[in-house]
């Protein structure tokens, strides 16, 4: 089993890597930094430039499943310029795997696991919200989340099987949310989050890399 992963090298992709790894799957990961290129026997790394719709085709040799957790962070200032790194990350990001499949004269990819987020749903201190729900939520992270989404099942036009995880806070004392969360805490200035009645929606790190290999055992 060979697996494309792109994010590899963040908080998320890292654990996933690790987790295939010990499975003895091998893994392709696309980077766009070459300082961070390797090349084993089971792991290795390829370049490409989403921004500029450049990739190296070899990534794809082998791969029966791409999992997809490339998108600039949302924890920084969200200013206009940045917003719009937000969005476009994660849709340069698809556009350029998508492409890259459809110009292939063969390749042996038969599904697409694509990261998603929870800021779709309504935001509600009540309402429980699942899949089945078909009202986005009218705010800048709806409406990336409702774009990235559109853009994933694109991949379905190549027959490819399209999943998407949707998360919401994910927690690693190694990165992420909880190292910040924790920091007024040790300082004895922690305090609930804006009223403190709002639902936090999290999941531990492994456990979300384990829903991802889960998914492409079921795929």
């Amino acid at each position: 089993m060979k697996i494309l992963i792109t994010g590899a090298t963040g908080l998320v992709g890292t654990e996933l890597v690790s987790q295939c790894l010990t499975k003895g799957h091998e893994v392709n990961y696309l980077t766009t930094s070459k300082d961070k290129l390797e090349s084993k026997t089971n792991y290795k790394g390829f370049y490409w430039n989403p921004k500029k719709g450049e990739i190296d085709i070899r990534c794809f040799e082998g791969v029966s499943t791409i999992v997809n957790l490339a998108g600039a962070s949302i924890s920084k200032r969200w200013t206009t310029s940045y917003k719009d790194q937000i969005l476009q990350s994660r849709i340069d990001s698809l556009d350029t795997l998508y492409r890259s499949l459809n110009q292939l004269p063969s390749h042996s990819v038969t599904s697409i696991i694509s990261a998603s987020a929870i800021g779709i749903y309504p935001d509600s201190l009540s309402n429980y919200y699942e899949e089945s729900e078909e009202q986005i939520d009218n705010s800048f992270l709806g409406k990336v989340v409702l774009a990235w989404e559109e853009k994933a099942d694109e991949f379905k036009k190549l027959g490819l099987l399209v999943s998407k995880i949707r998360t919401g806070l994910v927690l690693s004392n190694r990165g992420g949310a909880l190292p910040r969360m924790a920091q007024p805490v040790k300082y004895y200035a922690g305090a609930a989050f804006g009223s403190g009645q709002q639902w936090q929606s999290w999941i531990h790190l492994s456990d979300l890399a384990r829903m991802f290999q889960f998914i492409r055992k079921m795929n």
